[in-house]
């Protein structure tokens, strides 16, 4: 009987319910020429990501677009120094789908919460936390399970930049 044929969750994915399981430290420092070409090529003209003037009389400085937080935590194939292989994106839920035997994977929603700016010269990390496990079910799509992840966005100095809820259904083909 395999995982999904019973509620049995694996005790390693059960030991990861509710702790950091992936930790991705920064490797791309937050710089304005990068979300300048970001918000030109979607026709943003917020100009608190483009005027000194204006952004210094609402946030102090010019801020990222908080639509790019997740990329500035993202870890690229190739940097300087660099050991071994990167993670995948989202590496905790592709560790979940081998632990059960589940190799297809869709979102099925995403809440993004900001709470601090993110500012040129800020270093993000992230936090991947598994939230919760899902019962075995039968979709249209085969047999499967949902789960919770946070991912947890963080400054230099820890403070919490955002909080992004994924939840996911993975599935085995019929």
């Amino acid at each position: 009987m395999n995982n999904l044929e019973s509620n049995n969750i694996p005790a390693l994915v059960k030991s990861w319910i509710g702790q950091i399981v992936i930790t991705i430290q920064h490797t791309v420092t937050v710089e304005r020429g990068l979300w300048i070409n970001f918000c030109a090529s979607v026709f943003d003209s917020n100009p608190l990501y483009w005027d000194d003037a204006v952004a210094r009389d609402h946030t102090g400085t010019v801020i990222a677009p908080p639509a790019m937080l997740p990329g500035w935590g993202s870890q690229p194939e190739w940097y300087p120094g660099k050991q071994g292989h990167s993670l995948r994106p989202m590496e905790l839920h592709f560790l979940l789908k081998e632990a059960f035997g589940l190799p297809n994977g869709i979102v099925t929603s995403v809440e993004l919460e900001f709470h601090e700016p993110v500012r040129a010269g800020d270093e993000v990390s992230v936090e991947q936390v598994l939230r919760d496990v899902g019962e075995p079910r039968m979709t249209r799509l085969g047999p499967g399970r949902k789960w919770t992840i946070n991912v947890i966005y963080r400054r230099q100095d820890k403070v919490l930049l955002g909080l992004q809820t994924i939840e996911f259904l993975a599935y085995r083909r019929h």
